[in-house]
């Protein structure tokens, strides 16, 4: 049996997780340690269309892949489910058993969840509880993002300010 208590029953928060980099790794933890479940929306080829670099992208089976050997690593994929998402509301407007949403720091990011808890008032649902969890930066301060990776950077062995 196991006696671990958690804030939340469930939790979610979705991304791209296209190259899995230690700001990744560093939200999903975040979660885990919050949620005694954690859904992972993971974002659809469709809701990637204006990404850069899509010829370097991971695809979705790579990315769900890498998602689930991290999990697996860190032996809570038994507490996890991952979905796809196709908008950036991932269906977290309408989930009736979410307690809370686990963003990243990024300003647009935050924005969207507040406006999907407004959707949730008007979807008759709870609001969830914003969990803002500032993003992993190098020395030089920016944050890490797959972005940078796809442009040829390398995290492993640089130090990280988390």
């Amino acid at each position: 049996m196991n006696d671990r208590w958690w804030p939340y029953d469930k939790v979610v928060f979705a991304g791209t997780f296209d190259h899995l980099h230690e700001g990744h790794k560093h939200l999903l933890r975040t979660a885990l340690s919050l949620g005694q479940h954690v859904a992972i929306g993971l974002t659809t080829q469709k809701l990637l269309e204006k990404k850069d670099l899509q010829d370097k992208m991971q695809s979705y089976q790579e990315r769900e892949e890498a998602l689930w050997e991290f999990l697996e690593s860190e032996d809570q994929a038994g507490r996890c489910t991952i979905f796809p998402i196709e908008t950036v509301e991932g269906g977290a407007d309408r989930m009736e058993d979410l307690d809370a949403l686990i963003v990243s720091d990024e300003i647009s990011v935050v924005r969207n969840a507040f406006r999907i808890n407004d959707l949730r008032a008007r979807n008759d649902l709870k609001r969830f509880h914003i969990i803002v969890v500032p993003r992993v930066r190098t020395k030089d301060g920016r944050p890490l993002s797959s972005s940078r990776r796809r442009k040829g950077e390398k995290f492993e062995g640089v130090e990280l300010i988390y």
